[in-house]
């Protein structure tokens, strides 16, 4: 303890004496190597993390929406040709070559042949998905009528009998085989053409009584289903291949998965059966995604991991970059700044410290160009700053309140002059005259509601009230030069507003706009909620003001003519909005000459009980 009772703590002896030991360079060098690379790091790993998975995500779902347009192109010529089959098969000359085949010729063949041959090219004009048609009657003739005879489908016997029972079972319905040569008769000794093909087969039935008459093969070169996702396929590194229900290849990009025959890899078998993505086990981490073609094939996609996180070895790359770059930025920033602090410090400190006690025209003198002194005139600035401001607020107010002064002023507030006018209504109303009794009880309402000086708040409802009056005043002058339409929201009609805001508007819109136009008028005056604020916008159809004009009418204070209402102009209104509720509100214009005008005002939503707020 002092004389004076003051404890004075001596610094103990420890890790806190050692860093007080250590320039500032040494110490802010420590303090960013493990309160900045450490953050940096740990955040650099979560963001990493983060933004791979939203890329593989991002790529997943590409990749699944692709897949989903490749089947729908799969199914759409599948069921083309499905609904071909139905067309051919009641064709009449299909129908009578079954029933009376043994009484056709070759000659009366060939003209089938040629008929359906002519149909079928003009429907795959653009698109010759079927390569060959053949019909089977009951007891096995065959009769090709569509595609060539050179290299047609030789299907084995017993492939062939199996096939046609099987459609006779299936009664009129489609099935769908992928066949390959193990299924096919060789064109000679010694020679096998590869070829794959899918074939469609079904029953053809009699029109009249519904008997089976025989059957028809639509084939499908399998190539021509192959190149709606070879593409794919190729640039992905991809296994592509479609599946039946009995899980037999029908289609496929990969040559180790064989048309035609069945798929063994219960892996993926089982996979697909649970989800419609998987991953699949092993060190290449694939993933096995499985879209449905329709209800009998699905599509099989083996996607490499490496085409997966093609996108996020990047982000790793750019990463390391930046940390890297950041550190080495960081450690030269720390090596600048500990050599510029300790120059200001002191007088920066007793500075503040007077202007800390209410000494509000203190100042700290400073001297030199760094980091501190220039906090220190940022000091010196702040302080000349609020200063202002405190000056600012304070004819802010003042002029505030003679703007309210000067609003009330400017209604007119003789009560003999209303009571006179009631005096002339009334004598109106004993002759008759409706006109004088309607233009004297507008403006005795609209005098009303001017003198009514017990606030600058009223409801929108009240404000509109006083627009209407002032409105049928004008139509008179005019001679009904001009109509008004209302659309008020009826959820502000209650919200508070400053008065005399929407009148001059309106008076402007008249006198200037609709007056000198040479067309009939009309103003539209809309009001509605947007958010937390209310929105009004009062178009006429007047002759416009040009866009160079907008800054000077908005922002021109000067008061109207004594001719106006009130006195009061579009610049004045403006202005006393954004006195009242800050910069964000006021008015702004669009307008195009000789077309249109249109003011929109921006107010806040006040309600009854945030009146004197």
């Amino acid at each position: 303890m002092t004389e004076e009772g003051i404890q004075i703590l001596k610094p103990r002896n420890g890790r806190t004496s050692r860093l007080r030991n250590m320039n500032i360079f040494s110490r802010l060098l420590i303090l960013f190597i493990f309160a900045t690379m450490l953050p940096i790091a740990i955040y650099g790993i979560l963001l990493y993390n983060k933004s791979s998975n939203v890329i593989q995500e991002g790529i997943s779902n590409s990749l699944e929406s692709m897949l989903i347009q490749i089947c729908s192109n799969i199914d759409e010529k599948i069921e083309k040709v499905r609904n071909d089959s139905i067309e051919i098969s009641y064709m009449d000359e299909i129908q009578d070559i079954l029933i009376h085949y043994q009484e056709y010729t070759e000659r009366m063949k060939n003209n089938t042949k040629i008929l359906i041959t002519e149909r079928m090219s003009s429907k795959y004009v653009f698109d010759n998905i079927v390569s060959e048609i053949t019909l089977y009657t009951l007891d096995g003739h065959a009769v090709n009528v569509y595609g060539s005879d050179a290299f047609r489908l030789n299907m084995k016997e017993d492939h062939l009998k199996y096939f046609l029972q099987e459609s006779y079972e299936n009664k009129g319905r489609f099935i769908v085989k992928a066949m390959n040569e193990d299924y096919e008769e060789r064109i000679a000794a010694g020679v096998n053409v590869v070829r794959k093909n899918i074939v469609l087969g079904k029953a053809i039935k009699k029109k009249e009584d519904g008997n089976v008459i025989g059957y028809m093969l639509m084939t499908v070169e399998e190539e021509k289903i192959r190149s709606i996702y070879q593409e794919l396929a190729t640039n992905m590194s991809a296994e592509m291949f479609v599946l039946d229900k009995n899980n037999v290849v029908i289609s496929s990009a990969e040559e180790t998965v064989r048309v035609g025959s069945r798929f063994e890899n219960k892996e993926i078998i089982d996979g697909i059966e649970i989800d419609r993505y998987y991953r699949k086990t092993g060190n290449e981490g694939s993933m096995v995604y499985n879209q449905t073609i329709n209800e009998n094939w699905v599509l099989v996609s083996v996607i490499p991991s490496t085409y997966l996180h093609s996108d996020s070895a990047p982000v790793l790359q750019n990463f390391i970059y930046v940390g890297l770059f950041s550190i080495a930025f960081g450690v030269l920033i720390t090596a600048l700044v500990s050599y510029s602090i300790i120059s200001p410090i002191n007088r920066t400190i007793a500075g503040i410290k007077a202007f800390e006690t209410g000494q509000m025209d203190a100042r700290v003198t400073v001297d030199g160009n760094d980091e501190i002194t220039i906090l220190a005139k940022q000091f010196n600035k702040m302080a000349k700053e609020i200063n202002r401001l405190l000056v600012n607020i304070r004819e802010a107010e003042r002029q505030k309140r003679r703007l309210e002064i000067k609003a009330l002023q400017a209604q007119i507030n003789p009560h003999f002059l209303a009571n006179t006018l009631n005096m002339i209504a009334f004598i109106a109303k004993m002759k008759n005259e409706n006109s004088i009794v309607t233009l004297v009880n507008a403006i005795i309402d609209l005098l009303r509601g001017s003198m009514k000086n017990d606030d600058n708040l009223q409801t929108v409802s009240d404000e509109i009230e006083l627009l209407k009056n002032y409105i049928t005043i004008q139509n008179y002058r005019l001679m009904n030069k001009f109509d008004v339409a209302f659309h008020i929201d009826p959820e502000i009609e209650s919200c508070l507003m400053p008065k005399f805001v929407l009148q001059p508007i309106v008076e402007n819109a008249i006198i200037h706009g609709i007056e000198p136009s040479n067309r009939r008028g009309m103003i539209s005056i809309t009001g509605y909620r947007e958010n937390r604020d209310m929105i009004f916008e009062i178009t006429d159809n007047g002759v416009g003001i040009e866009p160079s004009e907008f800054p000077n009418i908005l922002h021109n204070q000067k008061n109207e003519g004594k001719e106006r209402f009130t006195g009061i102009g579009i610049g004045n209104v403006n202005h006393r909005i954004k006195l009242m509720f800050g910069n964000q509100y006021g008015l702004d214009a669009r307008s195009v000459k000789l077309e249109y005008t249109t003011l929109r005002i921006k107010l806040p939503i006040k309600k009854q009980d945030e009146k004197h707020d």
